[in-house]
This record gives structure tokens, C-alpha cells and sequence, in this order.
């Protein structure tokens, strides 16, 4: 039989379709997370989450984008200590500052002012007010300058999503005047106080609660 010259054909693999990135709705991580769809939104517009659009105009976020932000920042804060949790209808306190030794300090001022009530301290913006949404505390104070979300996201968020507003809302700032106002205007009825905290002024505040 006649030996042909021809090449032979060459081999193919059969393709596989790639598989299309694992994505999260923006109500999802908004939901996740406990804030709102337009927060989501100008985190992605920040750069903090990774997203695009679907020819359809819908937004996506990138799932592992959104896990690493989870896994990070949804842990909700533990109370101090057993003898700080409180009895029944004790006052709720949660305190947000990302300096540790302005936390503590924070935290003493509270024991001493408010000394049955339950504390959580949270370092994270996104971390207290995941917690708050879930549980809606008597009394908040914040700093206002912090990483991945500031003190006055914070507390716009807490006022749009919480059913129960705080009966004390406290922010703490070492910035003047002009520059804090350049981080947004505060909520109504928040008050403001200076860092260092003058600890007498701001216990008598916190009692004014009791």
C-alpha cells in the first residue's frame, strides 16, 4: 500500500470554557455586611472592593474581593469581661478608636462613669457598625479619623439603618474645627468631643444617660 506524503493532521485538545468569576450582588454584600447599597458603591468606586458591570448595566462584585473584606472586618467585638456584661436591661456601650492606648483610655472612662454597663470595642468602622445592625447599643462613641471607613461614614450609616437610635452618640477627634469639617458634617444631635478627653466633662456626659 502506497505511503502517503501527507502531514499528518495535527492533534487538538478539546477546549473547556473557562468559567466565569465567582460575583456577589451589591444588595448581597451590602446585606453581608450590614450597610447600605450605596456605601457598597462608593467602595467600589474607591477601590476597596472589585467589581464591574454586566452588559445589562447591573454591578458585580468580585467574590474573593468581597470574602477578603468579610473575613477581615465582620468579626463583631466581644465584651470587655464577665463583670463588665451587665445584668438585663444594663446600658449598651459600644466605643470605636483604632489607637490603642486612646481604646483604653476610652474604655476606663467608661467603667468608671458607667460601671454595670455592657461594653464592646470594636478598632473598625466597618466592624462596629456590622455589630450595631445587628444589635442597636444605648450609647456609641467613635473617633472620627480611621482607616477604611471614618468616624462620620460611620455614624451616617448608623443613622439610616438603625431602628433604634442611640441615646448617646459621642465623636472623638484630636482635629480642629475646619479640618474634622472637612471628613463631612456630623449627624444631628452628635456630640463632639476633643481629644485629649477631659475625663470629668466626659463622664458627666456619659451619665447624663442613666
Amino acid at each position: 500500500m502506497p505511503r502517503s506524503d501527507r502531514p499528518a493532521p495535527p492533534k487538538t485538545t478539546p477546549r473547556t470554557a473557562s468559567r466565569p468569576p465567582r460575583t456577589y450582588s451589591t444588595a448581597f454584600v451590602a446585606r453581608r455586611l450590614g450597610i447600605s447599597i450605596p456605601t457598597v458603591q462608593r467602595w467600589v468606586d474607591a477601590g476597596r472592593l472589585k467589581a464591574w458591570k454586566t452588559p445589562g448595566g447591573h454591578r458585580r462584585i468580585d467574590a474573593a474581593s468581597a470574602d477578603r473584606l468579610f473575613e477581615t472586618h465582620v468579626a463583631a467585638g466581644e465584651p470587655e469581661d464577665d463583670a463588665r456584661v451587665g445584668a438585663p436591661g444594663a446600658l449598651s456601650v459600644v466605643i470605636v478608636e483604632d489607637n490603642a492606648e486612646d481604646r483604653e483610655i476610652l474604655r476606663l472612662l467608661v467603667a468608671t462613669a458607667l460601671p454595670e454597663a455592657q461594653v464592646r470595642v470594636f478598632d473598625s468602622g466597618i466592624q462596629a457598625l456590622v455589630a450595631m445592625g445587628q444589635e442597636a447599643p444605648d450609647v456609641v462613641i467613635t473617633d472620627i479619623v480611621m482607616p477604611h471607613m471614618n468616624g462620620v461614614e460611620m455614624l451616617r450609616q448608623l443613622s439610616s439603618q438603625c431602628v433604634v437610635r442611640p441615646r448617646l452618640i459621642v465623636a472623638v477627634s484630636s482635629f480642629g474645627e475646619k479640618r474634622r469639617a472637612e471628613l463631612g458634617e456630623l449627624p444631628p444631635q452628635v456630640h463632639s468631643v476633643a481629644k485629649p478627653v477631659d475625663p470629668e466633662p466626659f463622664m458627666a456626659l456619659l451619665r447624663s444617660v442613666q
